[in-house]
């Protein structure tokens, strides 16, 4: 079956199905990934789409060795992600993982496709809120993090949120919530009735859980600092957060010799000694590096090509041979891919100046690129395989 007829039949599924690969192309596997799973999935839930993509001695040739790999590096392409802990829930939305089942002898993918509420649901009660829950893609990662469970919290907290700053955002909002959680709680002590959205934070939220989350994100980041591991800019950030400490504290301490509060006073200046000596230790410690990229080789290979093609554009004047107007037909689908990498490589709560940061170190750091025959730098692995493709993690 053609990709697109294939392709078809994937958009039509409404529950869990599964699909052959057998004798599917890398070329088939890259127009299957843009045609089935560029654009998301109109269903009220996640489902699990399954792909057969190997298989033991009897199916071997049938399949070949190199399709796992090709079928993912496809989905690559498109802009989803390998998560082994990925199951059919929204937040796994634009993710798959590989699986290799011993016991049926076959190797699978299993494909968790972006999804948006159907169109017939809108407006239509409680649509808002399922509306709002299928976004499973696009759902700010920090109402994602507040209601998952804390043993999925650790895990997508440290794939995901890896730097000081982006740490700190993710704490500001979890201590967000849990003040719109006690305002919550002391309304429905004065039988006032809550408001839609903080009925629904209500509803959703437990307590004791985001203030578990908090916790864990506080000791990662007083675990940073003791380790050295904040940049320039979070060395400077971090100084003015301990200084705001420290000044509230001082305040807290002169209220307390005033009213004579001894054992308070002793317990505040324990405190205060403690952050003096974290502001000392973010002092002293080196600047970190930032954190390369995470597609940071596959953003300079396309880099150095765009580049490279640019310059052979306004080189030739026009006049070009059949093997760089191949290259320079290429550089729509590459700018195109260099957008979707770059998409993938950033971090959750990370700034736009932060990326923009990283980013620029990255592409500073690309060597010279080698000229082809054709005029325009080389990529590996073919004309297509240069930039079509993202390395599977």
């Amino acid at each position: 079956m053609a990709a697109s007829g294939l392709a078809g039949k994937i958009r039509r599924v409404a529950d869990n199905d599964e699909f052959d690969l057998g004798g599917c192309s890398n070329q088939k596997c890259l127009e299957l990934a843009k045609a089935a799973f560029t654009d998301p999935f109109e269903l009220k839930n996640m489902i699990k789409i399954t792909f057969v993509v190997g298989a033991g001695k009897l199916g071997r040739q049938k399949y070949g060795d190199g399709l796992p790999a090709d079928f993912m590096h496809a989905l690559d392409a498109v802009g989803f992600d390998n998560d082994d802990a990925a199951c059919c829930e929204l937040s796994a939305a634009g993710r798959y993982k590989f699986q290799h089942d011993t016991n049926k002898n076959l190797k699978f993918v299993h494909v968790f496709p972006r999804v948006v509420a159907p169109e017939e649901e809108e407006g239509g009660e409680g649509g808002d809120d399922e509306g709002g829950a299928a976004q499973g893609g696009q759902r700010d990662p920090a109402d994602v993090l507040a209601e998952c469970e804390v043993a999925d919290f650790r895990r997508m907290v440290e794939k995901n949120v890896t730097t000081y700053a982006t740490k700190k955002r993710l704490l500001d909002s979890l201590r967000e919530k849990l003040a719109r959680l006690d305002e919550a709680e002391k309304k429905l002590i004065a039988r006032e009735t809550l408001d839609a959205p903080l009925q629904s934070l209500y509803d959703t939220l437990d307590v004791d859980g985001v203030k578990e989350k908090s916790k864990i994100v506080t000791v990662d980041m007083q675990a940073m600092i003791d380790a050295g591991q904040l940049t320039s800019d979070e060395k400077s950030q971090a100084s003015e957060q301990l200084d705001a400490k420290l000044a509230a504290l001082q305040t807290d301490l002169k209220k307390a010799e005033a009213d004579g509060k001894e054992k308070l006073k002793a317990k505040l200046e324990e405190g205060k000694e403690k952050l003096k000596a974290t502001k000392a230790a973010v002092s002293d410690a080196k600047p970190a590096a930032l954190a390369p990229l995470k597609y940071a080789a596959e953003i300079q290979r396309l880099n150095k090509r765009l580049l490279g093609l640019a310059k052979l554009d306004k080189e030739c004047n026009g006049k070009y041979t059949i093997e760089q107007l191949k290259g320079l037909g290429e550089r729509p689908d590459m700018e195109e891919a260099m957008a979707v990498l770059k998409v993938r490589s950033r971090t959750w709560f990370e700034s736009d100046e932060e990326f923009k940061a990283r980013l620029k170190e990255c592409l500073a750091q690309a060597a010279p690129a080698k000229k082809a025959s054709g005029g325009y730098p080389a990529a590996s692995g073919g004309s297509s395989g240069g930039w079509a493709t993202v390395k599977k993690r």
